[in-house]
């Protein structure tokens, strides 16, 4: 199933050569996914690309120097996405995603999950389903936007996690995203209260800046 997904992926990834085109660059303090540290607080380096095509179908692939956590394997992740997005109203939008994500250093740790995102005024919902025994995870936020910058919150809520019970937990962040120009200064606090241990308990401050081009 994962080969039919990555193969459909390529496919409109090739299609796309005749969409809207973005290109990312980012350097971060750290990375930072579901409150978790995934760079033991060292900085990273990442890369993304987005395609978008008229009728709602879109692709992503990143890449990023990460995932090193516990300094026992240098390694990097690599994922894509697939999706469809559908503009039910101008205050309502809803996506349908497919999203997987790699680390060749350390292939046990790679997971797949399809992703469900409602987008309603400012405030957001996404679900995402784990597959093959990876966790569910849901997430809420909401974004206050003034001039070219934003104020965001966010809560996010692990499932169950057999494999890895100290993960399990929810977190929290807020923050905000200043534009200037082609680039996004970030800055937000997060927080991972963990359901394993109170000594698993994390928080932190992350600092990013990316630049975005289109064509």
């Amino acid at each position: 199933m994962k080969n039919i997904f990555f193969s459909v992926c390529i496919f409109f990834l090739s299609l796309s050569i005749y969409s809207e085109t973005e290109i990312e660059f980012s350097l971060n303090s750290d990375s930072i996914w579901r409150g978790l540290t995934q760079n033991n607080g060292e900085p990273t380096l990442g890369a993304e690309i987005n395609f978008s095509l008229d009728n709602g179908f879109f692709s992503e692939a990143w890449i990023e120097s990460c995932c090193s956590e516990n300094n026992t394997y240098p390694n990097r992740e690599i994922g894509y996405v697939f999706g469809y997005q559908k503009e039910i109203n101008k205050n309502l939008d809803i996506s349908f995603n497919y999203v997987g994500t790699n680390y060749p250093n350390s292939k046990n740790d790679n997971y797949d999950e399809l992703e469900l995102n409602f987008s309603f005024y400012d405030f957001g919902i996404s679900y995402f389903k784990g597959l093959d025994n990876f966790p569910d995870y849901y997430e809420i936020s909401y974004s206050y936007y003034f001039l070219n910058n934003s104020f965001n919150l966010s809560y996010g809520d692990f499932g169950s996690y057999e494999n890895d019970s100290f993960s399990n937990g929810s977190n929290y962040s807020i923050g905000v995203d200043i534009l200037q120009k082609d680039f996004t200064l970030s800055f937000f606090y997060y927080y991972f209260n963990s359901n394993g241990s109170s000594n698993l308990d994390k928080d932190g401050a992350v600092f990013s800046i990316s630049k975005k081009t289109s064509f």
